[in-house]
């Protein structure tokens, strides 16, 4: 299952699924926070993102290992 992994938005629907898609298998468009977000599939891709200040979408595997990380 795929999540999103650094969201900060208390409306954030956390489930890759939920989003509405883009056109491209790798990018969505939440509704919540009127943003994109990109399907990666490393937690470096992820840390990379958060510093830019964009929303990663992962495996919960590796978003549970990103936000260990953070702690």
């Amino acid at each position: 299952m795929n999540v999103i992994a650094n969201c900060k938005s208390e409306s954030c629907p956390e489930k890759w699924d939920a989003l509405e898609g883009c056109g491209e298998s790798h990018l969505a468009f939440c509704a919540g926070c009127f943003r994109k977000v990109q399907l990666v599939d490393t937690v470096e891709a992820i840390q990379g993102l958060d510093q830019l200040e964009q929303i990663a979408a992962a495996s919960k595997t590796l978003a549970d290992t990103f936000i260990q990380s953070k702690s």
